[in-house]
């Protein structure tokens, strides 16, 4: 084998023992060779300083999450996560956008079936308050209406902005209950602002037809006007700066 081959096999297996915690015995045996700490020893504290430094970086975008499932559930669930999906860029930024249908697949979820939902909820604040804002503007023609780039929209089958606002110390835990059905939320960064905006299910419905039919083919009756002014005023549905 070739140098450079040998290089790039040792860093796969080094990679796969530092990924799920078990090593080749191939590695072993060139580890051996360099002496000192015993080489499960080695490879151990590598796996472990991965999943802790991916945990403790992904637990502070799931605070609201934690609030619901507890710190041992949330941290015991990321740790998973981070070892089935581990990051393929350097950059952590925009790690852990999956986590929220990990959750959703996950068998510790269906005593929990809303965490997913939350966990898109959280994970949508944390992404556009990263992103550069887009420029947009009020939408005037029916030509040039969009759904607002800078917003992100997250639908359940639970109360999901009354779960926040109960995280969050807005509202009393009494006030909120699974009987009060589904919610969509849109995320809404506007002047540099992250807020949450609740939609009703005619909104929501609405919404749902622009993503897949536009936004000109969908509000063509006027008995939908009602619901574009709406979408208008909360700044959901707009036209791309400078149209």
């Amino acid at each position: 084998m070739e140098p450079l081959d040998e290089l790039v096999h040792f860093q796969e297996l080094m990679k796969t023992a530092v990924l799920t915690g078990s090593s080749d015995p191939a590695l072993v045996k060139d580890l051996v060779k360099a002496g000192g700490v015993p080489v499960a020893q080695r490879l151990n504290i590598h796996h472990n300083n991965f999943r802790e430094t991916l945990t403790t970086s992904l637990a502070g975008v799931f605070s609201t999450l934690e609030a619901f499932v507890g710190p041992a559930f949330l941290k015991g669930a990321l740790g998973e996560f981070c070892l089935k999906h581990p990051p393929k860029d350097a950059s952590l930024a925009g790690y852990g956008a999956m986590f929220g249908p990990f959750l959703a697949e996950h068998k510790a979820s269906e005593q929990v079936p809303y965490a997913a939902d939350i966990a898109e909820l959280e994970w949508a604040l944390h992404e556009l308050q990263l992103v550069n804002e887009q420029e947009v503007q009020e939408a005037v023609s029916a030509a040039s209406w969009e759904i607002n780039p800078n917003t992100r929209i997250i639908s359940s089958e639970y109360p999901l902005l009354g779960f926040w606002s109960v995280a969050n110390g807005h509202l009393p835990p009494e006030a909120i209950s699974l009987d009060q059905g589904g919610q969509t939320v849109a995320v809404l960064l506007a002047s540099g602002e992250v807020s949450l905006i609740a939609l009703s299910p005619a909104e929501a419905d609405a919404l749902e037809e622009i993503a897949e039919e536009g936004i000109p083919a969908y509000f063509s009756e006027i008995s939908d006007e009602d619901i574009f002014k709406s979408l208008n005023a909360k700044k959901i549905i707009v036209s791309p700066y400078g149209n």
